[in-house]
């Protein structure tokens, strides 16, 4: 059978389900099983030629939901183009409270109220507008996404004008979802200036700990000439704390944030750097450092 007859039979993501390849004829099972596809989820498959995303590994779960699903959460945040799912975590749905609809592994279901504007067609099933993905998003509690990378998501959504702020006030003013005073929460710290998730969380874990950095803070010599931009700031200590990711590893990166942070200390600055192992592994340690930092000038 040829690829272009198996492309018929496939989702415009190259995913299908096995048992109609099987049954039309296109495959037989001892190709099917060949390293030529990828088994997604039982009796759903890819085409192993594909790179493998999350965003595959949703269309590849639509095979399985019923109609009355809803693609949501950082699934249908990886179908709008924004990275907050990894490859292999759970394909999220919210489906009717009297569907039978069971979670496959691999995938996370939560059982709610849905209603028409919630919503719009995707692979047969629905795809979460963007107010409800958010929703959705803010109030999950089982999948442990930390306050901090909540918030971080949340900004991105508003730094790209997905959503606005008076919107996903008005919505989360009203309902009564589980996980409902987490997302307010959430609300309550969102900065849509933040220029990256990790930055956020950073700012955030500082907030919670009642340490107050401003965002962006432009920073100026005493000729008023512009010396630079800072991910978080505490002006009156002249502190610094700034996020660098991986990508500042570069060896271009690296000398561009030694001269920009070497003119800021000529200018009486000080910096706590935080990388991504240390904000991964420990950040409480980055708070007492921060509140060590601001100790120390006084």
């Amino acid at each position: 059978m040829t690829t272009d007859t198996l492309s018929s039979f496939t989702s415009t993501h190259g995913t299908f389900r096995g048992s109609h390849a099987l049954g039309e004829g296109f495959l037989t099972r001892h190709r099917l099983r060949s390293p030529l596809y990828t088994q997604l989820f039982h009796d759903v498959y890819v085409e192993s030629w594909r790179t493998l995303t999350h965003k595959i590994r949703c269309a590849g779960a639509a095979w399985l939901a019923p109609e009355t699903a809803t693609l949501t959460g950082a699934s249908a945040a990886a179908v709008y183009g924004f990275d907050f799912a990894a490859t292999h975590d759970p394909v999220e749905f919210v489906v009717p409270e009297d569907s039978r609809f069971t979670a496959k592994r691999g995938m996370h279901i939560t059982r709610t109220t849905l209603g028409p504007a919630d919503g719009v067609p995707w692979h047969e099933i629905q795809l979460a507008t963007p107010l409800r993905m958010t929703l959705d998003l803010l109030c999950n509690r089982k999948l442990r996404r930390s306050l901090p990378r909540t918030v971080g998501q949340l900004d991105t959504l508003l730094g790209h004008e997905f959503v606005r702020v008076e919107d996903v006030d008005s919505v989360l003013r009203h309902r009564r979802d589980r996980g409902i005073v987490r997302a307010r929460v959430a609300l309550s710290h969102a900065d849509q200036r933040a220029e990256s998730i990790r930055e956020s969380e950073l700012r955030v874990w500082l907030r919670l700990h009642d340490l107050h950095p401003e965002v962006q803070w432009n920073v100026y010599d005493r000729n008023h000439n512009f010396l630079g931009r800072l991910d978080l700031a505490f002006p009156k200590h002249k502190l610094a704390v700034e996020y660098d990711g991986r990508w500042h590893e570069s060896p271009e990166q690296t000398a561009k944030d030694q001269y920009r942070r070497r003119r800021m200390r000529a200018a009486g600055w000080r910096f706590v750097v935080v990388t991504n192992d240390e904000l991964s592994g420990d950040p409480g340690a980055i708070v007492a450092a921060v509140r060590a930092a601001l100790a120390s000038s006084t």
